[in-house]
């Protein structure tokens, strides 16, 4: 009996616990989409914060997503905070210089030059000096600098440790039977363990390998180029390759995009392209691409302009309809930052779209900096960084 009194009052508290939380639910959500419509009333305003430049001083910029970017010229490097203080500044003479960076790092130097440059936020790291000319160069957040040189008889591929750039952590002469085949991508894993390079083979059938190595001498056990797996794309041209994390690698292909772990043959996931990406970006902690022109005769293609964004699983996490072809692509702080010529749009990774700009000049680079809300955008001749406010 004592029982059957108790279980009406179970029965109202279980009741009033589910409208308590029903209320805090619909609370939130109404509250929810009410800041995300106050936060319409913010405009991008000039912080006055920027650099003036020459159409030919071959600039080239790159933000991490911190309180700092990197500005190079022909003349040097320096690294800026957004409010404008130069933190440091380092001279050099490329006639034409090429800036790529990751995370914190950058490296600077130029097509058939013999030098390149390694920064990090905080100044120079090391001169990487090449017995032949560069091809191509790429450089990991740990600081590995990786460089493929052409040479009299074919390649020649060079990775250099930031901790001793003078006892080169790997170093591969191709053979001379190796002339027809040509390097264009490589890089080394976070960890420094391995290095991925990316070959056109024209020795009869053309294809595409993968030749995945390890880094160091000690760990090869006698194995000629430290080399422990291949794969090979028949029929497919490799774009890009960019390891992720220690063992994960990303593939870019003219046909899809791929994901590799090291220890195994053959890939974990693929993203197929229905039409040609007119943009593609490859994050740290994700991957984005917008559509183009359909490939011919593709039921499964999309209409050009069509955002979509992945993590590194290879899972969809969101995608959007620009309207448009586009023109710019960047990632950080799990959001994109795309473009239409000069029209902007910042979208979280999940789709949904934070804010649109629309610029008074024409743009050549416009990169996220410490947040979604302040941004560097790169003109002709002037770089500005600029901030949501409310007007």
């Amino acid at each position: 009996m004592e029982n059957k009194k108790k279980s009406p009052i179970k029965k109202k508290l279980i009741i009033g616990i589910f409208i308590l939380i029903t209320v805090l639910l619909a609370w939130q959500l109404i509250f929810g989409i009410a800041g995300v419509e106050a936060r319409q009333d913010l405009r991008m305003t000039d912080t006055t914060v920027s650099l003036y430049y020459s159409f030919d001083m071959q600039v080239g910029f790159h933000s991490s997503g911190g309180r700092n970017f990197f500005y190079s010229t022909r003349d040097g490097i320096q690294n800026i905070a957004t409010n404008g203080e130069r933190r440091w500044q380092e001279g050099f003479t490329i006639t034409r210089p090429i800036l790529t960076g990751r995370g914190d790092m950058v490296a600077v130097g130029e097509e058939g030059g013999r030098s390149i440059y390694v920064f990090n936020s905080s100044g120079l790291l090391y001169v990487a000096d090449l017995p032949y000319p560069a091809l191509y160069y790429t450089v990991n957040p740990r600081g590995y600098l990786s460089v493929i040189m052409r040479t009299d008889s074919g390649y020649f591929v060079q990775s250099f440790n930031p901790a001793n750039p003078d006892d080169y952590a790997f170093s591969y002469r191709a053979p001379l039977n190796d002339n027809l085949v040509f390097p264009f991508s490589i890089d080394v894993s976070h960890c420094g363990t391995y290095i991925v390079k990316a070959l056109l083979d024209l020795n009869g059938l053309t294809f595409s390998r993968l030749t995945f190595s390890l880094v160091r001498r000690i760990d090869s056990r006698g194995v000629a180029d430290g080399l422990f797996a291949a794969y090979d794309f028949p029929g497919e041209l490799i774009a890009h390759t960019r390891f992720t994390a220690c063992g994960l690698l990303v593939v870019v292909t003219d046909q899809r995009i791929l994901g590799f772990r090291t220890d195994t043959q053959g890939y974990l996931w693929s993203v197929p392209f229905y039409n040609r990406p007119d943009e593609l970006y490859v994050g740290e902690n994700g991957f984005a691409f917008v559509a183009g022109e359909p490939f011919l005769n593709q039921p499964n293609a999309d209409n050009p302009g069509l955002l979509r964004m992945y993590n590194f699983d290879g899972d969809l996490t969101g995608s959007y309809d620009l309207g448009r072809r586009a023109t710019h692509l960047s990632m950080a702080h799990n959001a994109v930052l795309v473009g239409t010529e000069r029209t902007f749009y910042a979208i979280s990774i999940h789709g949904i779209r934070l804010w649109t700009y629309t610029a008074t000049q024409d743009v050549q680079q416009m990169l996220f900096l410490e947040n979604t809300d302040i941004i560097l955008q790169a003109g002709g001749t002037r770089a500005t960084v600029l901030r949501r406010t409310r007007q």
